[in-house]
């Protein structure tokens, strides 16, 4: 067991008006021990919670209390007075005695939640309102995914990311999660060299000298030609993305395509070949 009980429970009438009496009250009280090593474990069973860094704390729904759990402090409301409250801390208590008791039959989420403004993410968006999201307008759809109720994934026309953060896990000697490393991902030199892998990879037709006048066999098609257009002006894959209106996946499958085509094996022969030949 992690937890023998809370300790120094303290009342506080809040501004929520859940009770017929009037306002209702906040709780605060203390954990007996540092319960910092279960919020990955929080965060995977229970839906919307919001997992917290600098500093490190849970904010989440339990037994239809807003809940906000620290390492060794616990703040949470609405309650109708201090025996509600002590019922609310009895039932935690069990709650993450319980998680602690079932840490190896459940696949923790590290995932930390980190707040972006509206008006940052609604700057990302098309701001076209076509509603493809779902939603009347852009900004409708910008505060649903501050809210974590949406994903950028539903609007077409969302901004392309240049980098990715990795947050891979170390342990220490008991299993349990001492910290956590983020390493960043250049996302268009990863698609570059992806590109280079799959062209290298797959077998490539020799040219005779008639094909290598037209180097078109077979021939590139009316949209491998506006990417290697826009490639050759140095155009990033989210820039072509952007551009055509496709997806930065269907601009990779394209670019492979036209690697292979021209028997090149990265983005600087192909403008040069495409240069040299007149091919866009």
């Amino acid at each position: 067991m992690l937890l023998e009980g809370y300790r120094n429970l303290t009342l506080a009438k809040t501004g929520i008006l859940s009770f017929a009496s009037g306002r209702s009250w906040g709780a605060h009280f203390e954990l007996a021990e540092d319960v910092r090593s279960l919020f990955p474990y929080i965060n995977a069973v229970i839906p919307e919670a919001r997992y917290h860094d600098k500093p490190e704390y849970m904010i989440f729904l339990f037994e239809g209390v807003r809940c906000t759990v620290y390492p060794k402090d616990v703040v949470a409301a609405p309650f109708s007075g201090r025996q509600s409250a002590c019922r609310f801390g009895e039932k935690l208590t069990e709650f993450l005695n319980d998680l602690d008791r079932r840490r190896n039959e459940i696949v923790p989420n590290h995932r930390k939640y980190r707040p972006v403004s509206v008006i940052e993410i609604y700057r990302l968006l098309p701001r076209s309102n076509c509603r493809s999201c779902g939603y009347l307008t852009c900004m409708a759809f910008a505060a649903a995914i501050a809210q974590a109720t949406a994903t950028p994934d539903q609007c077409p026309g969302f901004a392309a990311p240049i980098y990715e953060y990795a947050v891979y896990p170390i342990y220490d000697a008991h299993g349990n999660l001492a910290e956590t490393v983020t390493i960043e991902k250049d996302i268009e030199k990863r698609e570059e060299t992806t590109e280079r892998a799959f062209a290298v990879a797959e077998p490539v037709r020799p040219q005779s000298d008639e094909t290598e006048k037209t180097l078109g066999q077979p021939p590139l098609t009316d949209r491998e030609k506006e990417v290697l257009r826009l490639l050759s002006g140095g155009a990033t894959n989210n820039h072509i993305s952007e551009t055509l209106r496709i997806s930065p996946h269907t601009v990779k499958s394209h670019v492979i395509h036209i690697f292979n085509k021209l028997a090149v094996n990265d983005r600087t022969q192909a403008a040069v070949l495409a240069a040299k030949h007149d091919l866009i």
